[in-house]
């Protein structure tokens, strides 16, 4: 059995591949399984209430010898601690190498798309594409559109926006409505504390040798978070005492007018507490060489 699963604190490409690629994998007769590896956000629940399909089990139990496929991370510390015991034979992404290292050569498929939902579907020959059912090509649409903010983020291609159509067609799903669903959930921070917001995106990444945090938080207004801000800002000092992280990062992405503000904690954040950084609505294409260069230049305060 392969065990799919994608990276902590899940978000939907990393739940929703992780499901369509068990099930590609299955059908070309190598049986696996689905994991997530944390809880569902809201707006991957509602993806997959759409689709009228059960949420992957948690992932709970020891890797070590197991057959995993990474699905959209190959950063180390951003998947379970004993990760490095497993027998990695596959990966599909969208990021940077993160410098994972395997026991046996795996397959890999990494490519700059919007989406690992997106490297996977074009992964598919044509009579994988015309016999995948409706229900999993949401799956796929959800996490491309929640990836790519509806096509909008700067990570979008000409591959995502052909992927989207053709999942449409397939989905059968109508897009206006799907679309202001999935949006809806993404933002919807009701009843959330300081705490679950901050974890529920959160990536670790080594950046010019330290250690780095970021917390990416995609709303339909800041005044959404204006109640919570000195709650998170605590938070975020806590969570440097308690990781010993050189850097904690709160990036507040505006999703309809394309900015965002970062919020920063941590030893090596200059005395920098606060900036706002139009334009900026990707963690991967933009904060993180953004970050790196802060970084590399003397930590000088942004």
């Amino acid at each position: 059995m392969i065990n799919v699963f994608g990276h902590l604190n899940p978000d939907s490409d990393a739940i929703c591949t992780a499901a369509v690629t068990a099930d590609w994998l299955s059908r070309q007769g190598r049986p696996s399984r689905a994991w997530r590896n944390g809880e569902a956000n809201p707006e991957t629940r509602y993806i997959f209430e759409t689709a009228g399909i059960p949420l992957p089990p948690l992932l709970d139990f020891p890797l070590k010898r197991e057959r995993v496929w990474l699905v959209d991370f190959t950063e180390p510390a951003q998947g379970p601690a004993d990760l490095p015991e497993s027998n990695i034979i596959g990966i599909i992404d969208h990021h940077r190498l993160g410098g994972l290292a395997t026991l046996l050569p795996p397959e890999i498929w990494i490519k700059p798309a919007g989406s690992s939902a997106t490297v996977l579907w074009l992964l598919m020959d044509a009579e994988m594409r015309r016999t995948m059912p409706p229900t999993l090509g949401i799956l796929l649409l959800g996490a491309l559109l929640s990836d790519t903010v509806n096509l909008r983020s700067p990570t979008t291609t000409e591959d995502d926006i052909r992927t989207a159509a053709e999942l449409f067609v397939l989905s059968g799903i109508k897009r206006k409505a799907f679309v202001h669903g999935l949006l809806a959930a993404k933002t919807d921070i009701t009843g959330q504390t300081a705490g679950q917001i901050l974890n529920k995106d959160l990536k670790t990444f080594s950046l010019a040798g330290t250690d780095v945090r970021i917390a990416q938080l995609e709303v339909s207004s800041p005044d959404q978070v204006a109640p919570l801000l000195e709650e998170l800002r605590n938070t975020m000092a806590q969570m440097v005492v308690n990781t010993g992280a050189g850097l904690i990062v709160l990036m507040v992405t505006d999703i309809n007018k394309c900015f965002s503000t970062l919020y920063f904690a941590g030893p090596e954040s200059g005395n920098a507490t606060s900036c706002s950084l139009p334009g900026m609505v990707s963690r991967k294409k933009q904060l993180l060489p953004w970050l790196e260069h802060f970084l590399r230049q003397g930590r000088r305060q942004p």
